[in-house]
C-alpha cells in the first residue's frame, strides 16, 4: 500500500510546482475584478466533483458562487465570470456554457490539461495543469486521476492565496460554513 501511496503523492509532487505562477496570481486578480459579480463553476465526472468543492470554498470567502448547470443558477452576465474544468477541454458541458458566457459578454476561465484544446481558445485566461491524462504517458495511475488530483490541491492554493490577497479574514470562512449538519 505504501508503495501505491508513495507513486500518488510523487507524482502529485512533481506535477503541481509546474503550474505557472504568472497565471495564478492572474486566477486572484480574475476573482478580485469579480467581487460584486457572480461566479459560475461547471465540471463534470471527477473533474466536476473537484470544481464543485472549489465553489464551496469561494461561497466561504464570501463569493457569489453557482454551479451552472442547477435549475437555480440565476442568468449569467456581462462581467461575470465562469469557471469551467476539463482535462481535454473538449468535455461538452463546460465546452458549451464558455460559448455561451463568451457570447453573453462574461469571462471565462478554464482549467485544463490541454492549452490548445477548445476550451482554453475560448477563455479569457487558461489555468493549465500539466498532468498526461492517459496512464503510461507520464503517470502510472488510471485515466485523469493526475490531473484532478493537480487540481483540486491546486484550487485550494489558490484559496489560500485569495485569502491572502484580497484580505479576506478567516473568520468569514466559519461564519459561513454550513450549519444545518
Amino acid at each position: 500500500m505504501k508503495a501505491y501511496r508513495d507513486i500518488v503523492l510523487g507524482e502529485v509532487a512533481r506535477t503541481l510546482p509546474l503550474i505557472s505562477e504568472a497565471a495564478s496570481r492572474e486566477f486572484c486578480r480574475e476573482l478580485d475584478r469579480v467581487r460584486r459579480r457572480t461566479i459560475y463553476i461547471t465540471g463534470v465526472g471527477r473533474s466536476g466533483l473537484v470544481v464543485h468543492a472549489f465553489g464551496q470554498r469561494l461561497m466561504h470567502l464570501g463569493f457569489d458562487v453557482h454551479l451552472a448547470q442547477e435549475v437555480t443558477a440565476p442568468a449569467i452576465r456581462r462581467g461575470d465570470l465562469l469557471v469551467a474544468c476539463s482535462g481535454t477541454g473538449t468535455t461538452l458541458l463546460p465546452l458549451y456554457m464558455a460559448r455561451k458566457a463568451r457570447k453573453i459578454g462574461a469571462r471565462v476561465l478554464s482549467l485544463t490539461a490541454t492549452p490548445r484544446s477548445p476550451l482554453a481558445k475560448l477563455s479569457h485566461l487558461v489555468i493549465t495543469i500539466p498532468a498526461p491524462l492517459d496512464r503510461g504517458q507520464g503517470t502510472r495511475q488510471p485515466a485523469r486521476s493526475l490531473f484532478e488530483q493537480t487540481l483540486f490541491l491546486y484550487l485550494d492554493s489558490v484559496v489560500l492565496s485569495a485569502m491572502h490577497e484580497l484580505r479576506i479574514p478567516g473568520g468569514r470562512l466559519r461564519r459561513r460554513h454550513a450549519n444545518l449538519e
